[in-house]
């Protein structure tokens, strides 16, 4: 076949001897071997087996690849140039190709705490790679839950994150650092004993009448279940260290049982990623004893032997950066996107637990790039000179970008950037394949863009 010729394959996966068989996903491996890519699984319908044991008919759809695309498709691509690497990222999409389509690929540990607005974990693998090689140093000054610095750790480079808020950089460090367990488990022992010796602060409680968004918080949950929640806010707030790997773990995994619709969750039906208004029974669960089901599912989560702890650091990328930043090979970061929706009220719940007040949700935003941006890009030209005064002669810097119909942020953004960079690329990928995890309102992003800059 000619490269770019497609070969459309239906087939069935089937048990054997009582054991599933995943057929599609069986050929697929097999067909990179012989050149080929996998554009496409497509489920078919449904079936059953004789047992009556559930089964699919898929559709593979293979796309006889070139040289370029089939080591684009593989783990090893670090004998090419940056360049060229970028150049087969953009021919070949390869975090949208099997297996780095899959919904679920990559660690377990990108799903310690459910995160609006987080990047799929093959694009940020898919962007180190291209960008860095082994023993690099990379920086995401927007770290977020830490996706893009995680993957930088998961492969050999010492990595490092910025972000402003201590939800964000607990989550990030939960991920980049290796907590001990003997440390993790005084924390909860101390959090259990604090919940069964204390009262609800009448501040916390205060806070939790006053912040009212979908409902008010009480109305999430059970009045005992409730109550352990008001005083594990003030246990945290108390003794938090977001740049502890122990404190960090626990403190995600907190945050991540707040609220959603499956059983680990301490509210009501939910949602998981933004806390939609509550149905069902008030029913009373145990804070201690769902915690420790997250966090042993956490700790038990293994990372390779090729991991490099990291650090994020909670800071103002609006400020000089931290000192200990320095001598980076490269900076791969996403912004927030000028027509997303305010990722503060998506997480209002997490917020709150974190400490904020009502009245923080009128003034803190006011500090952060997602609400400055709206009026003027200005804030970026701080933001561009303290990459360049830390990324190494010749490195680069990537910024994923949200387009929209309001808003080409590459083109926004170029002019400040050329102050202090070389333009190396603008690259727009449509979004129509993200997906919307039952959330109705995204914002208006209609592409992805990346801002390609050396130093």
């Amino acid at each position: 076949m000619k490269a770019g010729s497609i070969a459309a394959i239906d087939i069935g996966d089937s048990l054997y001897g009582g054991i599933h068989v995943p057929t599609h996903d069986i050929l697929s491996a097999i067909a990179e071997d012989f050149g080929f890519g996998t554009l496409d699984i497509v489920r078919l319908r449904g079936r059953k087996s004789k047992s009556g044991a559930p089964l699919t008919q898929s559709l593979i759809v293979l796309e006889k690849t070139n040289v370029d695309k089939i080591s684009v498709a593989g783990v090893d691509i670090q004998g090419c140039d940056i360049s060229h690497k970028w150049d087969m990222f953009k021919e070949s999409l390869p975090h949208l190709q099997h297996p780095y389509s899959k919904r679920n690929w990559g660690n377990a540990l990108h799903s310690v705490c459910s995160y609006q607005g987080k990047m799929k974990p093959a694009l940020a693998f898919k962007l180190v790679e291209a960008f860095s090689k082994v023993g690099d140093r990379i920086l995401d000054p927007f770290s977020g839950s830490g996706t893009i610095p995680f993957e930088a750790a998961l492969n050999g480079r010492k990595s490092f994150g910025m972000d402003i808020g201590l939800l964000a950089t607990s989550l990030s460090n939960a991920k980049m650092k290796r907590p001990s367990r003997a440390k993790v488990t005084e924390i909860i022992d101390s959090l259990e004993e604090y919940i069964a010796s204390s009262q609800p602060s009448k501040k916390s409680i205060k806070d939790a009448t006053e912040v009212k968004f979908n409902k008010t918080i009480p109305e999430y949950f059970h009045e005992n279940t409730f109550k352990e929640i008001i005083c594990a806010r003030d246990f945290f707030i108390k003794n938090h260290d977001a740049q502890s790997a122990d404190w960090a773990l626990v403190m995600s995994c907190m945050l991540h049982i707040l609220h959603g619709n499956r059983p680990y969750a301490l509210s009501r039906i939910s949602h998981p990623i933004t806390p939609y208004a509550p149905s069902g029974d008030f029913v009373y669960k145990k804070l201690i004893e769902k915690l420790w089901v997250k966090v042993n599912k956490s700790l038990d989560t293994e990372v390779g032997d090729s991991f490099v702890p990291g650090n994020c650091y909670q800071a103002d990328i609006l400020v000089q950066w931290p000192e200990e930043i320095q001598d980076l090979d490269a900076i791969i970061t996403s912004p927030p996107f000028f027509d997303s929706t305010k990722f503060y009220m998506t997480n209002w719940m997490r917020y709150w637990f974190c400490g904020w007040t009502r009245n923080d949700f009128d003034t803190q935003p006011k500090s952060f790039v997602e609400v400055i941006q709206k009026k003027s890009f200005d804030a970026y030209d701080f933001i561009f000179s303290q990459c360049h005064e830390r990324l190494k002669f010749g490195g680069y810097a990537v910024f994923h970008l949200g387009h929209s119909d309001k808003c080409n942020m590459a083109d926004s953004l170029k002019p400040y950037a050329e102050k202090y960079f070389s333009v190396v690329d603008i690259f727009t990928e449509s979004v129509e394949h993200c997906e919307k995890h039952g959330i109705a309102d995204k914002g208006g992003v209609t592409g992805h863009q990346y801002l390609v800059l050396r130093k």
